[in-house]
This record gives structure tokens, C-alpha cells and sequence, in this order.
């Protein structure tokens, strides 16, 4: 009987423990509330009856692309700085935030890019369907994405620091939920303009 009080106790000890943060379950609901909000808008772009076909040139296809592939490189090494602060190598960690953080700078970079290349052939938002989703689509992505890189900036300077350490987890956490996301969010509609231009 003592012992099962005492496993008992042990489990109630234990718990908190084993529960998801605060924080990491907000970034979770918030994240899916983000998702929901681009297939909502992916559907309605669908939905609509007289799209305009082939408005998406080879070019501008190769540029997004490009960027998705930066969006890919920078989650992997997030994923590869997680993994060093796991075995506690805080060095290698920086390394791999600070590329993560980089390919993330270049995706916006390489985003503009779209836009300029865009304008420039002279399709501008209020010209057709497609453009107007593409525009809004991918500006409403860039803010999210800039949130995403303020938030990746957390366990960033923690690590320059010293004070990330892998018994403390949750900026590391909190922001590879948010990048992560961004990036599913991102092939789901990348896939959207290949599919359906």
C-alpha cells in the first residue's frame, strides 16, 4: 500500500513535467489558426469560376522555387541545431540558428524578388485573379515569416548569451513549432501556384 502511494506521488511529482508549456501549446494554436486561415484562402481561390490559365511564367516559377528550397534548408537546420543543443553543443547550435536564420532572410529576399519580377512584367494586384491571390497570399506569408524570424531570434541570442542550454528548451521550442509551420504552410501553397496556374 505504502508503495503504491509512493508511485502514486511519483506520478503527481512527475507531471508537470511531462505537460507541453504554455507558450509551446499558444504557438501551437496559433500556428494552426495561421494554417487554417491560407487553406481558407487557397479554397476560395479555387472556388472562383474565370481564372485567368498560364498567368505564372517559367521565370517566376523558377524564383519560387529558389525560395522554396531556401524555406526547406532553413527549417532542416533548425532541425540540426536542435539536435546539437541536445548533446549540448551550444556552439554548433549558434551555428545552425544562424544559418536557419540566414536562409530565412534570403526566402524574404527571394520573395520580393517574385514581386519585382511581377511588376515588371506588368501584372500588378487588381489585374487578374491570380495576381491578386498571389500577392496577397505571399505578403500575408512575408509577415508571418517576419514574425517567425523575430521569434527564431529568441533562442538565437540566447545561444550568443550562454544561456541556452538543453535542460531549457522552450525558446528552441516555441520557435522551431512557429518555423516549421511556416514552412508546411508555405509548400501547401507553393503547390497551390504550381497546380493551379
Amino acid at each position: 500500500m505504502a508503495m503504491a502511494a509512493g508511485s502514486q506521488t511519483d506520478l503527481h511529482a512527475a507531471s508537470p513535467r511531462m505537460r507541453m508549456p504554455k507558450l509551446l501549446r499558444a504557438a501551437w494554436l496559433a500556428m494552426l489558426g495561421m494554417s487554417a486561415f491560407f487553406v481558407a484562402l487557397t479554397l476560395s481561390y479555387f472556388a472562383r469560376d474565370r481564372l485567368s490559365i498560364n498567368w505564372l511564367s517559367p521565370h517566376l516559377a523558377a524564383i519560387l522555387s529558389a525560395n522554396t528550397a531556401l524555406l526547406l534548408a532553413s527549417s532542416l537546420a533548425l532541425v540540426r541545431g536542435r539536435l546539437f543543443l541536445r548533446a549540448n553543443h551550444i556552439q554548433a547550435t549558434l551555428r545552425w540558428l544562424m544559418i536557419a536564420f540566414g536562409f530565412g532572410l534570403a526566402f524574404l529576399v527571394g520573395q520580393a524578388y517574385a514581386w519585382r519580377t511581377l511588376i515588371a512584367a506588368g501584372v500588378y494586384i487588381n489585374d487578374r485573379p491570380n495576381s491578386a491571390f498571389f500577392y496577397l497570399v505571399t505578403a500575408f506569408h512575408a509577415v508571418h515569416l517576419l514574425a517567425g524570424l523575430a521569434l527564431l531570434a529568441w533562442p538565437l541570442t540566447a545561444a550568443l548569451r550562454g544561456r541556452l542550454r538543453p535542460e531549457r528548451p522552450l525558446p528552441m521550442d516555441v520557435a522551431a513549432v512557429v518555423w516549421h509551420l511556416l514552412d508546411f504552410t508555405w509548400m501547401y501553397v507553393y503547390l497551390a501556384l504550381m497546380l493551379y496556374r
